[in-house]
């Protein structure tokens, strides 16, 4: 019994200690925000290259904040151990620092940005297609509703009500570039089921 509460602890380490920093950084306020988010200016002009990073970790507000803070729990709550602690760390970083470096290149036009719901739809995208493997519906429901959203995202800008949810606009690449992510980085989790399946 406690053996399994440890092992179900360790599935949300990295959804909580995310939890604990974004707090900690809307907490402390504005300046430490326009430290850490991204900002193309200072990012090309100053060498301010953590901002790639640490952007995600910042908010417009606590109801944006809040918002993703819920999304990312529904996503370990769903996928949490259908990978591993390390890929899904992995997979974190890779996912953050893409994005933020496809919106510099794509976006020249978006001076600044704030938020983890581009990266979320990277995690919603892997958790999904890594619950597929074992072929529950759960996963193919969420990977098709993700997919969908993000191509409505596309020809008709954000859901209606999100702008209003999030206390500001949204930045609908940056869920584009997060679903692409996602893909790419469940492509080592399809390869290796398409060898089991040929075995």
């Amino acid at each position: 019994m406690i053996k399994s509460l440890i092992q179900q602890w360790k599935l949300f380490i990295l959804p909580c200690v995310i939890t604990v920093i974004v707090i900690l950084i809307a907490a402390v306020g504005d300046n430490l925000t326009q430290l850490l988010r991204y900002d193309a200016l200072t990012i090309s002009e100053n060498y301010q290259y953590w901002r790639l990073f640490t952007a995600h970790f910042t908010h417009l507000g606590w109801s944006h904040l809040w918002l993703n803070v819920a999304g990312l729990m529904m996503i370990f709550i769903f996928f949490a151990a259908c990978l591993s602690t390390r890929y899904w760390i992995i997979s974190f970083l890779i996912a953050s620092i893409c994005i933020s470096i496809l919106i510099y290149f794509f976006n020249p036009e978006i001076r600044w940005y704030v938020g983890l719901s581009g990266v979320l739809h990277a995690l919603f995208i892997l958790g999904g297609i890594a619950d597929i493997r074992t072929r529950k519906w759960e996963g193919i429901s969420f990977t098709a509703i993700v997919l969908a959203k993000v191509i409505y995202e596309q020809f008709t800008g954000p859901l209606p009500g999100s702008e209003e949810a999030a206390g500001g606009p949204v930045l609908v690449d940056a869920h584009f570039y997060g679903a692409m992510m996602g893909l790419i980085l469940a492509l080592p989790l399809i390869r290796n089921q398409l060898k089991q399946t040929k075995q």
